[in-house]
Parts: structure tokens; sequence; C-alpha cells
């Protein structure tokens, strides 16, 4: 049962995709707190964390382990930045851009899986996930909070933008300089 465990967190992550959009298209206001939706993305987004590390911990890593770990993490965002544009607390172009690297990238890996060339995660990669469930928080709980007139969620929601598009860089890079 042990060996499952990991897997079944990043399962949960895409269940809960949906489940937190409907929740979210539900609420349908732009502006308060989305309690129940931030409460499952919360436990959701600790699951990234938890799966990678027990399944190294227990050493039962997999190639499926780390495909369902990669597609968890785009479909949450996905769905999740999706519902946020429908209620228009993010921007559409900053989701379409979200969601174009995260095609993109996938699309590499892929491709490079295909060559036999593997691609590691960047620490790019890492923050600019660890950056995407903090802007998912920060744009549900509302905070009123400001710097220089920039409401604090949407300059979250920019540095997990600008972090996506330093790693796809990353990993085009790599990717080049490894097919030379």
């Amino acid at each position: 049962m042990k060996k499952y465990i990991p897997d079944l967190l990043a399962i949960f992550r895409i269940i809960s995709a949906p489940v937190i959009l409907y929740l979210i298209l539900l609420d349908g206001s732009n502006e308060g707190l989305m309690l129940i939706p931030a409460i499952i993305a919360f436990i959701a987004a600790w699951t990234d964390f938890f799966d990678g590390r027990l399944a190294r911990k227990w050493n039962v890593t997999s190639k499926t382990g780390a495909f369902l770990d990669t597609i968890a993490d785009k479909i949450f965002i996905t769905f999740i930045f999706i519902g946020f544009t429908y209620i228009d607390r993010v921007s559409i172009w900053i989701t379409t851009l979200l969601i174009v690297r995260e095609f993109i990238i996938t699309g590499l890996r892929g491709l490079a899986g295909n060559e036999g060339i593997m691609i590691p995660p960047s620490k790019f990669g890492k923050a600019k996930a660890s950056l995407q469930f903090w802007a998912v928080g920060f744009v549900m709980m509302d905070f009123s909070f400001s710097i220089l007139s920039f409401d604090i969620a949407d300059l979250i929601v920019l540095h997990a933008l600008i972090f996506s598009y330093i790693s796809g860089y990353q990993y085009i890079s790599g990717y080049i300089q490894k097919t030379k």
C-alpha cells in the first residue's frame, strides 16, 4: 500500500482541480474570501510537496509517479486559473500565458523523452510551482493589502508568471544544449 501513496496524492490533486473550479464558479464573485475552495487548494498544494518526498524516502519513485506529479500540477493550476479568469480575479492574458507555458514545456519534455533526454526539474521550476500555489491562495483569500498601489495577490501572480517563463527558458535551453 505504501508504494501507492505518492501516486494517490498526485491523483488527489488532479481530482481536486475540477472540484475547486466548480466551487470558484459557484461563488462567482470577484471579491471576498473563498474559504472552502481555499482549504481544498491548500491541502492539494501540500500534496505536491509530500508526494515526491515520500516517493524518494520510501524508494517508490516511478515513471508513472513522475508523470502524474507533473500532469497533476498543470491540471490543478490550469483549472483554478481558468476559474479565476472567469470570475474576473485574474486577467485573461496572465492565465493564457501560464497555460501556454505549461503546454510548451509539457510538449518539450515529451519530445526530449522520445529522444532519450532527461530534463530534470530546475530550481526555478520548483520556485514557479511554489509561487503558483501561493498565488492561488492569495487570490482566493482576497487580501486587501497593497504595495505601491498593487494588490498583493496580483504581485504574487505576476511573480509566478515571471518564474514560469524563467524556468521555461531554462528547460528549453537545457534541451537545446543536450541535443547539440
